[in-house]
């Protein structure tokens, strides 16, 4: 299933994304694999899918809304996959959103570019976690999209969203300096985690834990670990459950209502 999401997301610029989605639509309904159900919510250009797992365990934590990067996918083996079944085990009812699909010749410029459809998706993701009585939310955002839920959490996060992780986050710009700026907005504890073979986000982590104001922030690198994680997708799962359970245990994510 997964090596027909990639195919699909690589296709030629002339299938439209609608199209793309409906055919990913399919390929999500026949996959046996999942491990969770397919949900259609509306975004600002129109309906698009995601994937929802339910907390497997417990009373429940609350809701995480995962944020794949270009060219990955709602079920990508790399990251979100591993993330939003391991968060799920941990408590977490978790919603993988599928982003507007990227085609091979893009570059991170043009994933930036989609900014306002992704945080459109973003905010309806949080929306349907809402309705589902899940107020104390997550984002966990991977990639290029890491920049992106960054500014939306500094600008335009809801009283539910309690805490944001950036996950291998690249900038959106040269040097960093739209992540500085909203690192100074920004209220909420972040969690920046990246691996430590990728100069890219090794490189934007550092511009950010350099502005960091913010007490709750904390940068961590994951030794050894490729920019895909593959070998070491139970150490990310591991560090960001820790500090996911310490903020919460400690109030220290509670700002809800």
């Amino acid at each position: 299933m997964n090596r027909s999401l990639l195919t699909l997301l690589s296709a030629p610029p002339t299938v439209a994304d609608r199209t793309a989605e409906q055919h990913l639509a399919a390929v999500l309904a026949q996959g046996a694999d999942i491990q969770g159900s397919v949900v259609e919510l509306t975004g600002a250009n129109g309906p698009f899918l995601a994937i929802h797992r339910p907390q497997q365990r417990g009373e429940g934590r609350g809701g995480v809304v995962l944020l794949h990067g270009r060219a990955s996918s709602a079920d990508s083996l790399e990251v979100i996959r591993p993330l939003r079944l391991g968060l799920a085990e941990a408590g977490w009812d978790t919603l993988a959103l599928q982003l507007p699909p990227a085609y091979g010749y893009e570059t991170a410029a043009d994933w930036q570019a989609r900014a306002a459809p992704i945080q459109a998706r973003l905010q309806a993701g949080l929306a349907w976690l809402k309705g589902r009585e899940l107020r104390k939310q997550i984002i966990v955002a991977h990639g290029e999209s890491g920049a992106i839920a960054l500014d939306f959490a500094a600008s335009e996060a809801p009283p539910e969203l309690q805490a944001l992780v950036l996950v291998s986050a690249t900038s959106a710009a040269p040097g960093g300096a739209d992540d500085r700026a909203a690192l100074g907005r920004l209220e909420l504890p972040v969690l920046d985690i990246h691996a430590q073979r990728d100069p890219a986000a090794a490189d934007a982590a550092a511009a950010r834990h350099r502005a960091a104001s913010n007490l709750a922030y904390r940068r961590v690198v994951i030794t050894g670990a490729l920019p895909d994680f593959r070998a070491t997708a139970d150490t990310l799962l591991a560090r960001i459950r820790a500090w996911l359970a310490a903020q919460a245990d400690g109030r220290a994510i509670d700002r809800a209502p």
